[in-house]
């Protein structure tokens, strides 16, 4: 109860009201004008150009099918909403910025040399993120491990410390690391944070000056508007800790008291998440510096922030960052690259199982060729009608073969692919359409680091405490309807 009514009361739901609102205005005025015949006919037209126009153009053809089918049902309303309300309606200043910044990463990154020489190695390379060696990985295998770790690592600081999270909730977990900043800030080190402005919405308004009269640095990224615009829908779903440009943090935990299990509200919550010591932690530097050049509109030079800190090789490694203004789904794209690669086996851990067909015929040729399957999402879950749509794939996957099962404790939201017990993906993108093509994400790709073993057993014991999901069970008429209209718009979710 009290959850809800922090929701009910949050920043985040005045402003989903008001633009229900407008939207509801919208469509009245639409409607009224609509009723004098040439505005009637003006509406049409522009309905059947945007379908063309949809047809023709490069794109998921989920996402394609979810503006056309409801554009062709309501001619009169669609193409107009979809003027207003389409995927990427972002001025072209802050594209060209956006991309500027990006072209920016080879001035730091050119001379690399790649020692891996693998197709996602080269992949990644073509977009200035090097791999790397000399380079430690440690998984951690629950968010307390992580904070655990975090908050020595966080003391031990003497230059500086980035952080970027989706999630930042008022509680203990945020108050330990605040005290710990705060006083990091009075001994002369540089705080950096950057926080998205909806997901961090459960903070105070304004949060951000609050920190900068701690002496932090701060950005609420992407700040909301009670305006009509899906430029919105692009969010910092980031999680990023860099601490003197010697040690990382990344994976699937944000910061709040839930992802500690200080809280219960979806049952236990499994979480992993991955450190970085060593050369790698510079691509993570940058990722963090572009967001923050992005958002600030002020450059800078990223060297001042580098240090030479080596320690021993432990296989290959390549932290990257993925974002919807560029024309590359790198994580999707290396997700099916793995998947193309396997010999044996298959793990993959998601809170959402939200793919596109590409990927599901991946799994399911993968899963057809002998190569074993297996999924563990969650058992109790944190959305109720975007699980829905999730259960709507399952079926398919198992039928060809695949292995699903659901984290029985609770909600698992850890991220990561592993790929025949030697290469790896753990991060922030889940597998639905969101983490794919509308997100800021970042993820680490790792190919022989003794972490994935961790990562392994790690999977293999949270396999043991997870339902295997044999049928579906029954269902009534209205659910599966519901879910099938769901999964009709799942790219939209």
């Amino acid at each position: 109860m009290k959850r809800l009514l922090r929701m009910l009361l949050s920043r985040t739901s005045l402003i989903m009201l008001l633009l229900l609102l407008q939207i509801v205005l919208v469509l009245i005025f639409i409607d009224y004008i609509s009723k004098f015949g040439y505005f009637n006919t003006i509406f049409y037209i522009i309905s059947v150009i945007i379908v063309i126009y949809m047809i023709t153009k490069e794109e998921n053809p989920a996402y394609k099918l979810s503006w056309i089918i409801p554009i062709l049902i309501f001619p009169v309303f669609g193409g107009v909403f979809y003027l207003i309300y389409k995927q990427r309606n972002v001025g072209q200043r802050v594209l060209k910025r956006h991309r500027n910044i990006d072209l920016n990463r080879y001035d730091y990154t050119h001379m690399m040399t790649n020692p891996l020489g693998s197709k996602d190695s080269k992949y990644l390379e073509n977009f200035n993120w090097p791999t790397y060696q000399h380079t430690q990985t440690q998984f951690l295998s629950s968010g307390e491990m992580l904070f655990e770790a975090l908050k020595k690592d966080l003391d031990s600081a003497e230059k500086y410390i980035f952080m970027e999270y989706f999630i930042i909730n008022p509680g203990q977990m945020w108050d330990e690391i605040l005290e710990l900043l705060k006083q990091k800030v009075k001994k002369g080190v540089e705080v950096k944070i950057i926080y998205d402005d909806y997901g961090s919405s459960y903070l105070p308004y304004k949060y951000k000056k609050k920190l900068e009269a701690f002496g932090i640095e701060a950005i609420n990224f992407n700040p909301m508007r009670m305006h009509l615009n899906f430029a919105m829908n692009y969010r910092d779903h980031r999680k990023i800790v860099v601490i003197d440009g010697k040690i990382a943090y990344t994976g699937g935990s944000n910061i709040g008291d839930e992802y500690i299990n200080l809280e219960h509200p979806f049952g236990h919550w499994q979480d992993a998440g991955i450190r970085i010591e060593g050369d790698a932690v510079w691509s993570l530097i940058i990722g963090f510096l572009q967001n923050w050049r992005f958002s600030s509109q002020k450059d800078m030079d990223y060297e001042i922030y580098r240090s030479d800190h080596q320690v021993e090789n432990d296989g290959y490694i390549i932290p990257f960052s993925d974002s919807p203004l560029i024309e590359e789904t790198m994580n999707k794209n290396l997700y099916l690259s793995l998947i193309s690669e396997a010999k044996e086996s298959i793990l993959i851990t998601s809170p959402y199982l939200i793919i596109d067909n590409e990927l599901m015929t991946a799994l399911k040729y993968a899963s057809k060729s002998g190569i074993k399957v297996k999924i563990i999402i969650p058992y109790v879950p944190d959305k109720k009608i975007v699980f829905m749509v999730t259960e709507s794939y399952v079926p398919e996957l198992m039928e060809a073969g695949a292995e699903v099962y659901r984290y029985k404790p609770g909600f698992i939201h850890s991220k990561m692919m592993i790929i025949d017990h030697k290469k790896a993906m753990i991060g922030t993108a889940n597998l639905d359409f969101r983490s794919l093509y509308l997100h800021f994400e970042n993820t680490v790709y790792l190919d022989g680091t003794s972490s994935i073993k961790d990562m392994v057993l790690f999977f293999e014991d949270t396999l043991k405490q997870s339902v295997f999901i044999e049928n579906q069970g029954k269902r009534g008429i209205i659910y599966r309807i519901v879910q099938l209209l769901l999964r009709g718009f799942s790219s939209l979710l």
